[in-house]
């Protein structure tokens, strides 16, 4: 390390509230930990600086005798090591700590932090050696990203998929599923590639606490262990089986030319000393890995107990470690981030710029707020500005269908209003929080919440008048915006076909027959699948619509009633998007949107348009026969429907001549 880097370890932040100190605040270890592998020995090191005594435990197995325990001995770092002779790869372990603080228990085993791999939330960690090799990732820009969320179990477990290890890292390597009886419905990996998705978001896969024999598994946002990859996706769960298994996952993916990113949550654990869950932070350093008042209670900004303490310097180090560790053995293509808001803006700095260093076209992204109230000022939306990460953009969420904190609210797609904030987000917010279109997530829909679906039908209810024919044109419209916006698009596995979880607004902790994606669906609803694939298309094909600066944004999208002096229908966005780069084989775009129930005619500029887009299909070729029409400088776009316009460079030269 150096001591650049040792001096932003140290960094402090302003507290708004009260926050303990602890003994251990001004000792930094710079040495390597975990369990350092190589045939001839492994060297195990912790950093517990408070302790008196670490002992390392080793088991032959995953349960049962120990064949033998070493004390360790300690640095002046308050890092404690031993090395062990021999090739001990698979060999089990677990620590236990002993110290004056009456919170240390030196009966209880832990966990290494740092371990690459462990057995279970209350098992055994496992030295790794695994040379299971990735293929090297799929080289495109940022502002090329389309971020499709899965969970792992949600999108492999239908048993109509056709995926034999349903559940499994080793679902996503499987070439060739389809739904049952239905040759022409790809499932799985086949699905992504035939969607068009390049960044596949995977929903967090470190080990977590949650009693999976039941099902409830929580999503796995109660992690417990960072660096390991989760045993229940593994076909084996108390080896280290799962380090490979993930490797192939991601390779599969990378050889599709699909990047990986990882949703981690950094802000909390499952670990509560006040409920004796005990796995390793609390046990080997007491008091130092979390936010604490000063009469020893938990700050509980995430909503879930605790929240992480990012700012101490040897919290914020394996912060950064873990981050790296996944980029350099995995291969991950970057990170979504829960709740992070509660990350001091210190160590989002220092980890962007660490993992910057390895990729500078790694994908950092996350969510810019908290869960509850937190002693430290917020990483917010704006903190990013200029440093190099993402954000999830809310007000364009809420703008297009309704708060999501409440069910009968309309937006943009169901009623025409929150016209302002849509025109905003299609900008790519660089009028709001953004520097540029880049830091920008746009979605209308992610696990949280209601599906887009379920929204649609909860806040039209009410409305005779509407009918399933108009929802599934609102959502259609709503894509088309996702899409057709300045900033990084992002959808939820199933939204391309309608998913409905039958209303249900929170199944993190609900069972499979809740979250399941059943396949089944895609054929029914067909249409929709193949708008979003023509919509994902016709992205990546065209590089005005994927601007990367906000100066290029901001001079290429004019709406038609602001910049350009045109009458706009109520309630109707109308926009024209220039090439201003000169790179495009389209000389323009214009995108009209009309959320109303009725036909409506916009005055749009002249030029040598061509129909490429409408409320029923949407591709990279002119089309025929469109229920939208225009003629001259009038278009009509068909009830609660997009029209999407491209004005070739050719047609314009040609015609000149």
């Amino acid at each position: 390390m150096t001591d650049d880097y040792i001096t932003r370890l140290s960094r402090k932040i302003p507290y708004t509230a009260s926050v303990a100190s602890h003994p251990a605040d001004g000792i930094i270890c710079t040495q390597p930990l975990g369990a350092m592998y190589t045939p001839e020995h492994t060297t195990f090191r912790v950093w517990a600086p408070t302790a008196n005594q670490i002992t390392v435990h080793l088991y032959p197995a995953p349960i049962g005798e120990e064949m033998g325990n070493i004390k360790l001995k300690r640095n002046d770092d308050g890092s404690w090591e031993a090395k062990v002779p021999g090739n001990i790869a698979g060999t089990y372990y677990t620590y236990t700590a002993a110290g004056d603080d009456p919170r240390f228990n030196p009966e209880h085993e832990l966990l290494d932090p740092y371990a690459h791999a462990i057995t279970a939330h209350n098992g055994r960690s496992i030295v790794v050696h695994d040379t299971t090799l990735i293929a090297d990732r799929p080289t495109f820009s940022m502002n090329d990203a389309v971020i499709y969320e899965m969970h792992l179990r949600d999108f492999t477990l239908d048993p109509d998929s056709g995926i034999q290890r349903r559940g499994k890292y080793l679902a996503l390597t499987e070439d060739g599923t389809h739904l049952t009886g239905r040759l022409d419905i790809t499932t799985g990996l086949d699905h992504l590639t035939d969607l068009g998705v390049n960044v596949v978001q995977i929903m967090p896969i470190s080990e977590f606490h949650t009693n999976t024999a039941e099902d409830l598994y929580g999503w796995g946002y109660d992690v417990v262990h960072h660096f390991s990859p989760a045993g229940w996706y593994a076909t084996e769960r108390f080896d280290a089986r799962r380090v490979s298994e993930c490797k192939r996952m991601i390779d599969a993916l990378h050889r599709r030319g699909i990047r990986v990113t990882l949703d981690v949550v950094l802000n909390h654990t499952f670990e509560l000393i006040n409920k004796n869950l005990v796995f390793s932070f609390e046990g080997l350093v007491p008091g130092y890995y979390y936010r604490l008042k000063p009469d020893g209670s938990y700050w509980d900004g995430s909503g879930t107990g605790n929240e992480f303490r990012s700012e101490a310097p040897m919290a914020r180090r394996y912060l950064v470690d873990c981050c790296k560790h996944w980029v350099n053995e995995y291969k991950v293509d970057g990170f979504r981030l829960d709740l992070l808001g509660l990350m001091d803006q210190e160590t989002m700095i220092l980890i962007v710029d660490e993992l910057r260093a390895i990729d500078p076209h790694l994908l950092i992204y996350g969510e810019p707020w908290g869960g509850g109230t937190s002693p430290i000022e917020l990483t917010t939306k704006g903190k990013q500005w200029g440093r190099g990460w993402a954000v999830f953009n809310d007000e364009f969420r809420d703008a297009l269908k309704g708060n999501v904190f409440d069910a009968r609210a309309t937006g943009f797609i169901q009623s025409g209003s929150h016209i302002g904030a849509v025109k905003t987000g299609i900008r790519g917010s660089i009028d709001s929080f953004a520097a540029s279109p880049l830091e920008s997530i746009n979605y209308i829909e992610c696990h949280d919440n209601h599906t887009l679906w379920d929204r649609i039908l909860i806040s039209t209810l009410h409305d005779a008048s509407v009918t399933d024919t108009d929802r599934r044109a609102m959502d259609k419209l709503g894509a088309v915006v996702l899409f057709m916006s300045a900033g990084i698009p992002f959808i939820q596995s199933g939204q391309e076909w309608l998913r409905t979880k039958s209303g249900d607004h929170n199944s993190y902790n609900k069972t499979d027959a809740v979250n399941l994606l059943r396949w089944r669906q895609k054929a029914e609803n067909y249409d929709v699948y193949a708008y979003y694939r023509g919509l994902i298309a016709l992205f990546h094909k065209h590089r005005l619509f994927r601007y990367r600066t906000a100066k290029r944004a901001s001079s290429a999208v004019k709406f038609l009633d602001d910049q350009l002096g045109l009458p706009v229908p109520h309630g109707c966005i109308a926009y024209q998007i220039e090439d201003v780069a000169g790179s495009d084989e389209w000389r323009r775009a214009l995108v009209l949107l009309n959320p109303n129930g009725k036909r409506v005619e916009f005055t749009i500029p002249p030029g040598f348009w061509k129909i490429y887009g409408d409320g029923r299909q949407v591709g990279t070729s002119p089309i025929a026969h469109s229920i939208s029409s225009f003629q001259d400088d009038r278009a009509f776009v068909a009830p609660r429907s997009a029209l999407i316009l491209g004005e070739r460079r050719e047609d314009v030269n040609s015609n000149e001549e």
